[in-house]
């Protein structure tokens, strides 16, 4: 119930607030301006009236940027736990997210900012989401006048699936070694988010490739049905 409140206030403000960016806090303090980026451990805003912030995961509970809504999720790494943040893909009876991909933060330098973030992303062997995945995030904070430097790059982009009620997000490996690994591994986590509905159920066991635009089709299908 905490969960789907979160995702209804996330969608009406972001109705009610027109195109504008905005960051929902933990303590639902909302600050309105322009995100400038997220590397899905922080999200970078140029807030209306103030100077530019920085926000980490564990502090936010969602933001609305570009048309698309971000939120703050939990993940176990080895001992410890971080939030992150993932983008929605679907909401409903199933949830999809992704995380990674796209541009982080830009490279354009501007006055009146806070701080200056140094980020680097490491990688390792934990788990994330139930599944091998290791890595963080170090930020070192100064005062100079400078925005953020564009990283070498962006996390790849990975898939999570949620269904409310049945454990934590899974990460849906659209990537494996072979094609046939990738798609055994994926028709077996879709049958046990979707296998009762017979005709998805069948429609998974027949696919004989399964990518993340037939995924995202199939939760869709998914999730118009149980409304």
């Amino acid at each position: 119930m905490k969960f789907l409140s979160t995702i209804l206030f996330l969608l009406f403000t972001a109705n009610t607030i027109s195109a504008q960016d905005f960051i929902v806090k933990n303590n639902d303090d909302v600050i309105r301006g322009t995100i400038k980026g997220t590397d899905y451990y922080s999200v970078y805003i140029s807030a209306n009236d103030e100077a530019d912030v920085i926000l980490p995961a564990k502090d936010v509970k969602n933001f609305f940027w570009n048309g698309n809504s971000f939120l703050s999720k939990g993940f176990a790494n080895g001992k410890n736990f971080e939030y992150r943040f993932v983008k929605l893909i679907e909401l409903g009876a199933v949830n999809l997210y992704s995380f990674g991909g796209g541009t982080l933060v830009p490279a354009v330098k501007e006055k009146k900012v806070k701080f200056r973030p140094s980020i680097g992303i490491g990688t390792g062997t934990g788990n994330f989401g139930g599944m091998g995945m290791g890595g963080g995030i170090g930020v070192g904070l100064d005062n100079r006048n400078a925005a953020p430097e564009r990283p070498a790059g962006a996390p790849a982009i990975r898939y999570f699936i949620e269904k409310p009620g049945s454990g934590p997000l899974q990460e849906v490996p659209m990537k494996a070694i072979t094609d046939e690994d990738k798609t055994a591994n994926v028709k077996t986590i879709l049958l046990q988010k979707l296998g009762d509905n017979l005709s998805l159920k069948s429609k998974v066991e027949s696919s004989t490739a399964l990518n993340s635009r037939e995924v995202i089709e199939l939760i869709k299908e998914y999730n118009a049905a149980k409304k």
